[in-house]
């Protein structure tokens, strides 16, 4: 193991964040069955992929360097599958939140529901900001030279 540089952690707190969100978005689709995401499994599955994507980015620099072809790839797909499952979460509670904000306020489930989603959306962005930080950085200290 070479010393590990600033988007080795980087990454490691995108996919905490990952992890974290995703929990997040499953007990919001198991919160009510009224409320359930329409497509529950195919949001797991991205996420899951999301995350072990960037677990590739975390482990691929120790054996191929900085800014290796392997890790801007699965930082690229990690960042597309965290969009789509925020986007996706998103379009789907649309209407939830609408009528949260409007004639149906006093719906206690929707309302745990919607902050629930919330910290789902931060921390999928925030997972987003991360990954699109550390794709800048070095993964693994350079030796300095003599």
């Amino acid at each position: 193991m070479k010393k590990h540089g600033t988007a080795f952690y980087i990454n490691i707190l995108a996919a905490i964040l990952g992890v974290v969100g995703l929990f997040l978005t499953v007990r919001s689709s198991t919160m009510s069955a009224d409320n359930a995401l329409s497509n529950l499994s195919t949001l797991i599955l991205a996420g899951v992929v999301a995350i072990v994507l960037v677990c590739v980015a975390i482990v691929a620099p120790n054996r191929l360097g900085n800014h290796d072809p392997l890790s801007a790839i699965s930082v690229l797909a990690a960042i597309a599958l965290y969009c789509y499952l925020f986007g996706s979460c998103v379009s789907q509670r649309v209407m939830l939140i609408a009528g949260l904000f409007s004639f149906n306020d006093a719906n206690t489930v929707g309302w745990s529901i919607f902050y629930t989603c919330i910290g789902a959306w931060v921390c999928l962005l925030v997972g987003i900001l991360f990954l699109i930080v550390g794709s800048f950085l070095n993964s693994v200290k350079e030796p300095k030279a003599a």
